[in-house]
């Protein structure tokens, strides 16, 4: 049984553009050559440094090529996907990698040493070189490609963030009237209703000024948190009270597996306007009402917290461009900077965020969080 999976492996790498309109006998020659690799998700395949014996082959699943661009921090170069191949440039040069190489979700690659593309180059050179010449120009496509959306995002957030700062001061006289409102009526009112609707008021006006100064933070590449030690039901609290209470209005939902109970380490108000934003994006994704359900757990003394909805998911070629400033998934084609203001707060806390997503049965937000000295 293993073995007939091993020759359906190789037979899967048969079908690479490297190996395009290379006879038969050929790749009866190449194939049992070839290592086979199941790489998981965020598995690393090879890191900026290693040497570069092999080169690449994507038969099933997706590889993001990056390099590291400031502390805790990659700059994506691209996605390689099934049917393509990566790690040839090193190969040729005769070089250390200059990039690294990690499966983006669980993949099948295969590896081919120098001495077997040795053999490829005198058994089929024309057709070789071709197929290399090809898959160049088709990555200096999408490099220039790539160049050209940086460019344009580098543009609108700094255009989104000349807006942000001028909203901020033109929000500064209506929020404090706003404000001085809301105290008066809470003041003045005994009803218990006027009350509350004088309170939300005051928290939607509080948000909105708090998401602006969000995106601020985030255009000029610094999100600074004021943490302090919060109890995992201070915070449903508190977001229960800014968003948790829309969503029965939205036939949807909201289940707490709670099973980590303690504290955690947060800016309060700006950790509760991440998980608003990702409880957002499930609103948006389940039009019709579904399922939100929030997870507390400690695992290896990290505190994880997830969110998971029951919408239609997100196709594995958009998962990884979530965290892109404009970029939008499949289903709420919404552009915006949502998600990779999430990251960044997470990020701020010394955390990390990750996003899983199955295609017609929902998405799941994981954050993690160092668990406090204190705990």
């Amino acid at each position: 049984m293993k073995l007939a999976q091993q020759v359906r492996d190789l037979e899967s790498f048969s079908e690479n553009r490297l190996f395009e309109g290379l006879d038969a006998e050929v790749l009866k020659k190449i194939t049992p050559k070839i290592g086979v690799l199941q790489v998981e998700a965020g598995g690393v395949i090879f890191r900026e440094g290693d040497p570069g014996d092999s080169l690449y082959l994507v038969a099933e699943g997706s590889v993001k090529i990056s390099r590291p661009a400031a502390p805790g921090d990659d700059e994506i170069i691209g996605y390689v996907d099934p049917g393509s191949f990566f790690g040839a440039t090193a190969l040729l040069a005769g070089e250390p990698r200059s990039v690294t190489a990690t499966a983006v979700v669980p993949a099948l690659i295969g590896a081919v040493k120098e001495e077997t593309f040795q053999q490829i180059l005198e058994l089929a050179p024309s057709r070789v070189h071709m197929n290399f010449l090809r898959a160049i120009t088709d990555r200096m496509r999408r490099v220039n490609a790539q160049f050209m959306r940086e460019t344009v995002r580098a543009e609108r957030l700094r255009v989104a963030g000349a807006l942000a700062n001028a909203m901020i001061q033109d929000l500064k006289n209506p929020v404090c009237i706003a404000r001085c409102c809301s105290d008066l009526i809470a003041s003045e009112s005994t009803d218990p209703q006027l009350r509350e609707l004088s309170n939300m008021l005051s928290e939607t006006v509080n948000g909105i000024l708090g998401m602006t100064l969000d995106l601020l933070d985030y255009t000029r590449g610094s999100v600074s948190v004021n943490k302090r030690l919060v109890s995992i039901w201070r915070l449903l609290d508190e977001l229960n009270r800014r968003s948790l209470h829309l969503l029965s209005i939205k036939k949807i939902d909201f289940i707490k597996h709670i099973r980590y109970q303690g504290n955690i380490e947060i800016d309060l108000g700006r950790f509760t306007r991440a998980l608003g934003n990702v409880i957002d994006n499930s609103i948006q994704a389940m039009p019709a009402g579904g399922i939100i359900t929030f997870t507390s757990d400690l695992v290896h003394e990290e505190i994880v917290l997830r969110l998971s909805d029951t919408g239609p998911g997100v196709s594995p070629e958009v998962l990884p461009r979530l965290y892109e400033p404009f970029e939008s998934d499949e289903h709420s084609h919404r552009a915006g900077v949502g998600l990779a203001i999430v990251k960044a707060i997470v990020e701020a806390h010394h955390g990390r965020v990750s996003i899983a997503s199955v295609p017609g049965k929902g998405t799941t937000v994981d954050i993690r969080l160092p668990k406090p000295a204190a705990e």
